[in-house]
């Protein structure tokens, strides 16, 4: 089993146990691997295997998932149990979920739901992950008791990556199920639970469908390349970098058939998904039978990075587009420039905004769920509605015939816009409150709200004030780095936590792509440009001075880790008494790439973090994880390295680490104790800790970084051990000199200005 640390109840709540999914294909076993990374028990049924291995369709599920990193680390596939839906009916007895992940036909379905029901406890949910079928249909299949306890909820694949679950009740579902399904779903799984209509594509594949049908369309008919389409219609709008023909290879040209043909069978013939029917598009069916397949098959309308296919279904050099609508970055810019692109992208703008337009009222109750649809769904970055509004809704209006205007784009034209603050314009052109999800909190809204005070601002950080004397450090900087200033506001907040009557610090603010990208990089190249190792050697203490004040301030601190915690902001982490990480968080220590090893007491704390947690050979592995550079790709792989330690709590939804970091921050208080200057041991071994150094794909520049990393490590002169102070003293001394060294020099000057590494 896992050991997930789920938060307190009023803050995450985990109303799910145990699982099932039945169906082992691609999606089914996808939602295993999530529900199983999340610490829920879960049983995989598929059908009857032929030959000696009944469960062997679900048994070749969970490999799949551990082949694609389903998983959020191997060792929780531990967490899913397999079987088939003939001999292991049983293991769905005290199941508190049960989701149906089989193929799209209606008549399979309602024979499973009768087939399990048998074995289902009565408080069971039974959910549907149909991306085509209505609630309206399944749920006539689905016995009298049941009714009030079935649902749709339907993933995006793959759901390990895709925050979307389209959350379908009808007047059947209890309330209490909702409720149990959406806290599952936000809390649990970290998704974002949309309330969808039951109509034919619900609301993400609905519009996003018409978008991709309409573009392909658009461009055909206009002759305008795949190359200059994806171009146009694609960073200015926030739309994915694959553009919309891209966007299909990945999406699998297989399934156009299926799923725009389901949406063209299902939708009346007044819809405008029957103006651009891509489900018999000609050159699309001519892919599918060579094979052709996009990123699932030898190549789509594009194959690898450099080649695109022409009309003779033959790959030909990809070129860059010339466009004047190319490379602005500005929607409005884009749609207002005359030429073939910024003739595109305005058709395909004015078509996609007017058909979500036309469907908001039958399928959404506001503008924004559409919105979010776009964005969890497709990929894209604001939205239809926002762009809009971007754009300008008043000049947008005046670009169709006076008799085709949308009614709700009129509507928002008459409010100055869809978006006003916290209130939005719903599917019938009123403008109403915004919803909120349940436990997500946000520094803008705690302020706006009057629930925090700024007691410290300053251009690199603020410091906010809860009334119960919790503050939160705001840090202000690109990808919240931290520079000198930002440093300094560190120091000033511990000095000044009586003055302001702060009882806890919470790290973290609404920026979600960083808690932390890492020290000053500026700082780190003109110190040892300089040449001047006294420079670097001030510039290591400050950060370690910093860092150690933390770890051993009288108040709690508690980081609230999101995005990326890499270098400097993985020191900064260590120096958290505790943190609320989210599970997708990359964290590491990448000095090397800089000339450097980490100097803000980095080595030393994960050291000690190993050593504490009993880890054998504990030096060759703080040793390897510092030298090696890496980023761990998630907080799991993080856990197995004491970066994150079993107390710590993993957060599945990003929403939600913020509101749970504060949450740890008051739990703590009733039995904090700061933390003490520990005894730390020296390696001693008989092989030196780089002596396999320089190691493949590392040049002699890195190995004199790592050799100065294991002497930091290694006894000496009769020392055997040192306390936590006089190791970080030590991280000093031997890390100032590699700052200077004209390799190192280069490697800083060259990420500072590159953000690439230099492999000198």
């Amino acid at each position: 089993m896992s050991t997930i640390n789920y938060a307190p109840a009023t803050a995450l709540r985990a109303p799910i146990k145990k699982a099932a999914v039945l169906g082992a294909g691609s999606m089914g076993s996808g939602i295993a691997a999530l529900l199983a990374s999340t610490g829920i028990d879960v049983v995989l049924l598929d059908m009857v295997a032929e030959g000696t291995n009944r469960s062997e369709r679900a048994e070749k599920g969970v490999e799949i998932q551990l082949k694609r990193r389903g998983f959020y680390h191997p060792t929780l596939a531990q967490n899913v149990r397999t079987g088939n839906t003939t001999d292991d009916l049983e293991l769905l007895e005290d199941c508190d979920w049960v989701i149906e992940a089989i193929f799209e036909d209606l008549d399979a379905k309602h024979a499973l739901y009768r087939t399990v029901e048998p074995h289902l406890k009565a408080e069971a949910i039974l959910s549907s992950n149909t991306s085509t079928l209505k609630l309206a249909d399944l749920v006539t299949g689905v016995p009298q008791q049941r009714r009030e306890k079935f649902a749709i909820t339907h993933f995006f694949n793959p759901p390990k990556i895709m925050r979307l679950v389209e959350l379908i009740c009808s007047e059947h579902t209890a309330a209490t199920t909702e409720e149990t399904l959406r806290l599952a779903i936000e809390h649990q799984l970290g998704k974002v639970a949309l309330d969808c209509r039951d109509t034919p594509g619900f609301i993400a594949n609905r519009v996003g469908c018409f978008w991709l049908a309409a573009g392909a369309h658009i461009a055909r008919n206009q002759g305008v390349s795949y190359e200059l389409a994806d171009a146009t219609f694609g960073k200015a709008f926030g739309i994915p970098r694959t553009g919309i023909f891209g966007l299909l290879d990945y999406i699998g040209l297989q399934l156009v058939p299926h799923v725009w043909g389901s949406l063209e069978k299902t939708l009346p013939a007044h819809d405008g998904i029957h103006t651009y029917p891509l489900a018999h598009d000609e050159f699309i069916a001519a892919l599918n039978e060579r094979g052709l397949t996009g990123r699932t098959g030898d190549g789509g309308f594009y194959r690898g990075r450099d080649e695109v296919i022409n009309e003779n279904y033959e790959y030909v050099k990809r070129t860059a587009p010339n466009d004047p609508a190319v490379g602005l970055k500005n929607p409005r810019e884009v749609v207002e420039t005359d030429s073939a692109g910024g003739r595109y992208a305005k058709e395909l703008f004015l078509t996609t905004l007017k058909y979500c337009c036309e469907v908001a009222p039958e399928i959404a109750d506001n503008v924004e769920l559409i919105d979010q649809g776009l964005i969890l769904g497709f990929g894209w970055k604001y939205g239809i509605f926002a762009l809009a509004d971007s754009i300008g809704v008043s000049w947008l209006e005046q670009q169709y015939p006076a008799d085709e205007v949308p009614e709700l784009l009129r509507a928002a034209a008459t409010h100055g816009g869809f978006y006003h603050g916290d209130k939005v314009v719903d599917s019938t052109g009123a403008i109403v409150a915004r919803p909120k999800r349940a436990g997500a909190v946000s520094i803008a809204e705690l302020l706006n709200s009057g629930q925090a005070t700024t007691i410290i601002d300053d251009d690199a950080a603020s410091v906010h004030r809860l009334s119960d004397g919790i503050a939160l450090l705001d840090l202000h900087t690109p990808l919240n780095s931290l520079s000198p200033q930002a440093l300094e506001v560190i120091s000033r907040t511990l000095a000044e936590r009586e003055q302001h009557d702060i009882k806890a610090l919470v790290i973290g603010n609404d920026e979600s792509r960083a808690f932390c990208a890492g020290a000053f990089l500026q700082g780190i190249a003109d110190a040892g440009a300089s040449g001047d190792q006294a420079q670097a050697e001030k510039l290591l203490r400050q950060g370690s001075k910093v860092m150690r004040a933390l770890r051993t301030s009288p108040i709690p601190i508690v980081g609230a880790v999101r995005g990326v915690a890499l270098g400097g902001g993985a020191e900064l982490l260590v120096s958290c008494d505790h943190v609320v990480v989210h599970a997708d968080t990359k964290i590491g220590f990448p000095e090397r790439n800089v000339g450097l090893f980490p100097g803000w007491t980095g080595t030393v704390a994960t050291l000690e973090r190993l050593y504490n947690a009993g880890v054998s050979e504990f030096h060759h592995k703080a040793f390897d994880l510092v030298a090696g550079a890496q980023q761990l790709p998630n907080a799991f792989y993080a856990r197995e390295v004491e970066l994150v330690r079993a107390d710590d709590v993993i957060v599945f939804s990003s929403d939600l680490v913020l509101a749970q970091a504060i949450e740890s921050a008051r739990a703590l208080l009733a039995h904090y104790s700061p933390r003490q200057n520990t005894i730390i041991p020296l390696y001693q071994g008989d092989t030196a800790l780089d002596n396999k150094w320089p190691i493949p794909d590392t040049t002699e520049t890195d190995a004199v970084i790592v050799h100065a990393l294991a002497q930091h490590y290694t006894a000496e002169d009769g020392i055997t051990e040192l306390s936590f102070d006089e190791f970080c003293e030590r991280e000093i001394a031997f890390d100032a000199p590699l700052v200077v060294l004209p390799a190192n020099v280069e490697r800083a000057q060259h990420m500072a200005q590159t953000r690439k590494p230099l492999k000198n």
